[in-house]
């Protein structure tokens, strides 16, 4: 009973380290208008971008509280809730560095979850061995009589509580590295919002007129074969 109430209890905290929190951004109504206009046909309906006003909770270094801010934008697709990632845009847009910035401001919060569910990964398959060789060191064997009766190994008992220890350090090790509340605002706000006055509404502008002008003329040479 024991080894599972343990495997229950790993698994527990292995998922609260790989799901994280829901999202902490939201768009809000309205859209902001762009130097080209909205999307004319389907095909530039599918990748056109739109920048809407965007509501996003924020905590500052050091804080151990968020509060909602609603003076930022993000990009979405049309008709979508879902903002885009600001740092994917880097690979269209490698000479920009505030897409550069936001992408250096979701890294560290990635790595350190990515380490943290790795630990905790860690931890559940230790426990599982340690189940392995607890029930593996009940032994049966037959005496004189013929009688059948269980004797403990002590090797592999030992062996057991090692392994679950260690597994259990390994959770705990995975849940101290895994970022805070406040962290994982701050990496949702780097990856789909743009705040003032970091960020220039002008570039912003720009870098989503650059986007939707290469859809525009990928577009015009489906349809025209030119």
């Amino acid at each position: 009973m024991i080894p599972a109430v343990r495997m229950r209890a790993a698994c527990v905290a292995l998922c609260a380290l790989t799901l994280g929190c829901a999202s902490t951004v939201h768009r809000l109504d309205g859209e902001v208008p762009t130097a080209l206009g909205p999307a004319n046909t389907l095909c530039e309906k599918q990748d056109w971008l739109v920048i809407a006003p965007t509501r996003a909770e924020f905590g500052e270094p050091g804080s151990s509280r968020t509060e909602k801010r609603d003076d930022g934008v993000g990009l979405y697709r049309v008709g979508g809730s879902d903002p885009e990632s600001i740092p994917r845009l880097r690979d269209e847009f490698p000479d920009s560095e505030m897409l550069e910035r936001h992408a250096q401001g979701v890294k560290r919060h990635d790595d350190k979850r990515l380490l943290a569910a790795s630990l905790g990964a860690a931890g559940v398959i230790a426990l599982g061995v340690g189940t392995l060789l607890f029930v593996s060191s009940f032994e049966s064997k037959r005496d004189r009589d013929g009688e059948q009766s269980q004797e403990l190994n002590s090797g592999r008992a030992v062996a057991s509580g090692l392994v679950f220890a260690g597994g259990f350090g390994l959770g705990i090790a995975g849940i101290a590295v895994n970022p805070s509340q406040v962290e994982r605002s701050r990496a949702d706000a780097s990856r789909h919002v743009f705040f003032r006055p970091e960020d220039e509404p002008s570039e912003v502008q720009d870098l989503v007129v650059r986007h939707n002008t290469s859809v525009r003329d990928r577009c015009h040479r489906l349809q025209t074969g030119r």
